[in-house]
């Protein structure tokens, strides 16, 4: 039985292992001690419409995947792309849906016991100044709980002239933003200073 729920897991795992090249095979997070670390490429396997070349590099807090834990579902993910974004509140909530949606469907279907129409994700972004968004999704956990999941999220964004890279970098978590797993992931810094 316990086997089972972590079949899910280690099928994520996997989707977050997809590096294909030297660039992208560095995670460029700076994060708290125990943090796991993964990258992916653009095209994203499980998120294929989001345009972008690049790389995605993802960090997970160590209760990441543990319901109840106060750090259950809270992570980061920087997304290092060539091309502009251009985002806006609504271009936000219809990239995240996609994801989300995406990535659960791939870990629901490949959860064998679960058999079930994931619901579609829902989000709601602010921009609250310029490069700076607030945001909500609704979303459902295909990986521990089973069910419906709400998330916080706050998204920064800026271009690197340095490298010629646009970054988008989103922290993610159900707690509350007053919650202590935020002070922890506001020390997740990107390696490279971009004036």
């Amino acid at each position: 039985m316990k086997f089972a729920k972590t079949i899910p897991f280690f099928i994520f795992i996997l989707l977050f292992c997809q590096c294909s090249n030297e660039k992208s095979s560095k995670n460029r997070l700076i994060v708290p001690e125990n943090w796991r670390t993964e990258v992916l490429d653009f095209p994203i396997e499980f998120a294929p419409k989001l345009d972008y070349t690049g790389f995605e590099n993802v960090c997970f807090a160590p209760g990441w995947g543990t319901k109840g834990s106060p750090e259950y579902f809270s992570c980061a993910f920087l997304w290092v792309v060539d091309e502009n974004p251009k985002l806006s509140a609504k271009k936000l909530e219809l990239e995240i849906e996609t994801y989300f949606d995406g990535l659960m469907q791939v870990v629901s279907s490949s959860d064998q016991n679960t058999p079930i129409q994931i619901p579609k994700s829902k989000a709601f972004f602010e921009k609250v100044k310029d490069n700076y968004y607030v945001g909500k999704l609704l979303t459902y956990d295909a990986f521990t709980t089973k069910k419906e999941l709400k998330l916080n999220f706050i998204v920064n964004t800026n271009y690197c002239g340095e490298e010629k890279k646009h970054h988008v970098f989103f922290k993610i978590s159900p707690q509350d933003t007053e919650h202590p797993i935020w002070k922890k992931m506001n020390t997740i810094k990107n390696n490279i200073v971009c004036k």
